[in-house]
This record gives structure tokens, sequence and C-alpha cells, in this order.
């Protein structure tokens, strides 16, 4: 049960799965190991790491891939640390918190999504069109001291509001918070795109925009330590060329197939409503990974990784040192 839940090993054996073929295998190299991490498991967000192993992205870089499913944003950064992990995929946000708070080296490889996954949900009939609006309002939160908690602090202070200017209630991340809207509970939420083209899928009358707007920062990035950088370097270039390939076939070939080549690997919430989360990924491509252009997708774009650091040191949240320090694009083609 473990070995097919938690680590799934790439391998030439998986080609019989492929529904476009496997990539021409690398070949006069010997196959090295790669061990990846997610921050919460196989969840459909994840897909383009997921068809690096099962696409055969990996293998085709002579890359002997695992990709394990992590338990929160802490584990990957820990496993990363003590070196069990070769890169880890995690929020720009949080890398430049624990880099601030542990001083831990981590360096973002790639960035895979330029834009920010949280946005503010109000509905049409009760609108919070800026942060201006907020002001004596309820909102709704992914989690305590998380970040959708941070990101709420960033917007109040760019729009002069302080902390306690709101009330703070936690929502989630689904759909149904929208429902604590309409009971009266809270006045908006800060979710993820996908519960944003979700309501959007269910007729919700709501609007959303983009914690981007007052706090544009790096999304979601592939992370990995100095000390791996310097120790595996030839590997790590690998890992992008394969998850570029990965990117490129999710974003020209259509995406039932490749997820359902992932699910015979992986265990993919959400699965059984395979057209919902084709709808979600294909925004999510559009929105985040291409947001700043697509000669931009997988780089580190050196102004989000700026704002990110002047955001988190001007409202005192951390300083994590000079922005250059925690980016590399060396790897990228």
């Amino acid at each position: 049960m473990t070995n097919r839940r938690q680590l799934i090993k790439a391998s030439a054996a998986l080609a019989a799965t492929a529904v476009t073929g496997f990539p021409g295998i690398v070949r006069g190299q010997a196959r090295e190991s790669l061990t990846i991490m997610t921050p919460f498991g196989f969840i459909p967000d994840f897909i383009e790491l997921m068809n690096g192993v099962s696409g055969g992205h990996f293998a085709a870089q002579g890359l002997d891939a695992k990709l394990l499913g992590g338990q929160g944003t802490s584990q990957p950064i820990q496993q990363l640390i003590t070196r069990q992990v070769d890169f880890i995929r995690a929020s720009g946000i949080d890398v430049m918190r624990a880099v601030a708070t542990t001083k831990t080296p981590l360096v973002s490889i790639a960035t895979m999504y330029q834009g920010s996954t949280f946005h503010m949900i109000s509905l049409k009939s009760k609108p919070i069109e800026k942060a201006e609006d907020l002001k004596g309002k309820t909102v709704g939160i992914v989690s305590v001291s998380g970040t959708t908690d941070v990101f709420l602090d960033l917007i109040l202070a760019k729009a002069g509001l302080k902390k306690d200017d709101v009330k703070r209630e936690v929502s989630g991340n689904s759909p149904g918070a929208v429902q604590l809207i309409k009971q009266g509970r809270i006045d908006c939420f800060i979710a993820s795109i996908q519960v944003v083209v979700a309501l959007e899928r269910l007729k919700e009358e709501v609007i959303a925009w983009s914690t981007d707007r007052y706090a544009p920062m790096p999304g979601q990035c592939y992370v990995t330590t100095r000390q791996i950088i310097e120790a595996r370097p030839e590997v790590l270039k690998r890992a992008m060329t394969a998850m570029r390939a990965s990117a490129e076939e999710i974003m020209t070939q259509p995406l039932r197939p490749i997820f359902e080549r992932a699910a015979k690997n992986f265990e993919i919430p959400g699965i059984r409503d395979i057209e919902a989360l084709v709808a979600v990924e294909k925004v999510t491509a559009d929105r985040l990974w291409l947001s700043e252009g697509r000669e931009n997708l997988l780089r580190n774009v050196p102004k989000l990784w700026r704002s990110g650091v002047d955001a988190l040191r001007s409202n005192n949240i951390g300083d994590p040192g000079e922005p250059e320090t925690l980016y590399t694009n060396q790897f990228l083609s």
C-alpha cells in the first residue's frame, strides 16, 4: 500500500501506460536517483510533477525519480534540510518566511506559478472589490498563521488598515465557504484558484481578485538548498528539463488522458470528476503558469522576488535577505 500511495518510481517499464508515448530516453547515461516531495500528497494541483513520472519525462533525462506526498508545508522543508529529498514544491512566501526564521539556505531553482494561487472571494450582491472594503468585515482564511493569514496582513497594510480592522474565521479551502457568506458568518474569504474555478462551474455569483493585486510575489516554486546545488548540479538541470517537458505536454496535449495515466500510479483526490480537474488545470496553466508571459515559463522573475521580500520586510513579517540569494535560473534551458 505504501509503495503505491507514497512512493512511485519512474522507470522505463511505465512506457506501457503512456498515452502519447515516452520521449526518447537519454542514452549513454547512468540512471541517477532523484527524490521529490510535494507539500500535500498527490492533489491534482501537482499534476505536472506526477506527469513528470507517469509521462516518462524524468526517465527521458536518465533519472530514476521518486515522488513523495508530504503532509504539510513544514515536512518537505525538513526533508530537504536533511537531504532526504532533492527538491520540493513550495510557495514563494513560505520559502521566504522559512529563510527569514531559520536561515536555512533555501533556493528556488524554478517558479511554476508566477502568480498567486490565492484569491479574495465575495458575493456579487455584497462585493469586496478592493482592500479598503475590508474594514470592519469578517474574512475567511484557510488556517490560522498560515499563508492566507499572512497575505491578509499584507493586503490590509497596503490599504493602510491595521490587523485588528478585520475579524478572521477559519473557512478552509473549499467552495463550501461561500455558504458561510450566505449565512452571514463571514463577508468574504481567501482561497485558491481551484476554489474560484469550482464556484464558477457551480454558477455561483461571486467576484474574485488575486492577492497579487496588493502583494505580488512568486507563487509556487521548485526549491532546493545550496548544498544540493553544489553536490548535484547536473541532476537538477536534467530534472528541470524534465519539468519543462511535462509542463509543455500539459499545455499542448489533451488533459484527460494525462490525468488518467497519472491516476494509474498516484491516488489523486477528486479523480472521479475528471472534467472538473481538467477545467481547473486549464485555468491554472493559463492564469498562473504564464502570467508573466510564455517566455518566462518556469523562470524565477527578479521583480517578483524583490516585491515579495520588500512586502515581508516592510510589514515586519521577516527578512529573508537579499532577493538575489533566494533564486537561480542556472538550471533552466
